[in-house]
């Protein structure tokens, strides 16, 4: 088997010197990132083909969920989770929040496959990847890994010689899974992972962000 580590566990503080805001009081229930950091703006490739560009959620409060198409376990707790989120906030609330879905396989994940995973659970909201037909493009997603501190490894199957985006077909991911938070002024609030996962918990925390 041949590994493939994606070291996107990065200090934030090299990430964001002279970009943080100041140390608050603990008062989410998920796990405060704190201080908080921001993310650099980026565009990747939404499920409708289009371009998706991160300026459109200036002002939102953001969840940011990160899952791939084939994931066994987690990724779909996480976007149904997300889906009931949603449900439960008022108009007024969900004029002020925005979600998001990032796949961590763009190998495999391009837009059909995010267009029928959205169809699947019953979501509406953009679920971005990124052509990988070159580095720069995968710099891009790679980029955003980065900043949202996501960690990913990739272990290939000895046996695997066919192509699928610009990847061997037969491949094993593990992530950094969960969503994070982001507030209205683009600064990552707080991380939920599905170590101590709790939907009404993340639903408050939406709130505390809202109020």
């Amino acid at each position: 088997m041949k590994q493939r580590l994606f070291g996107f566990f990065l200090v934030a503080t090299l990430l964001f010197a002279g970009c943080m805001s100041p140390i608050g009081a603990e008062i989410y229930q998920g796990d405060d990132l704190n201080p908080p950091v921001t993310f650099r703006p980026f565009v990747l490739e939404s499920d409708d083909g289009s371009l998706f560009n991160s300026s459109t959620l200036s002002g939102q409060v953001l969840i940011v969920g990160f899952v791939y198409v084939n994931c066994p376990d987690v990724c779909p707790t996480t976007t149904s989770d997300m889906a009931w989120v949603q449900s439960q906030l008022g108009d007024a609330e969900r004029n002020n929040t925005s979600f998001l879905s990032i796949t961590v396989d763009p190998w495999r994940d391009g837009p059909v496959g995010l267009t029928n995973y959205k169809n699947d659970l019953n979501v509406t909201w953009p679920h971005l990847t990124t052509p990988v037909d070159s580095e720069a493009n995968l710099s891009l997603i790679e980029q955003v890994w980065t900043d949202f501190n996501i960690g990913l490894v990739l272990t290939e199957s000895n046996q695997s010689t066919s192509l699928g985006r610009g990847h061997t077909v037969y491949y094993d991911i593990e992530h950094t899974n969960g969503v994070v938070l982001v507030d209205e002024d683009g600064w990552q609030r707080v991380r939920w992972t599905h170590d101590d996962w709790n939907a009404q918990g993340i639903l408050n925390d939406v709130r505390a962000l809202l109020a």
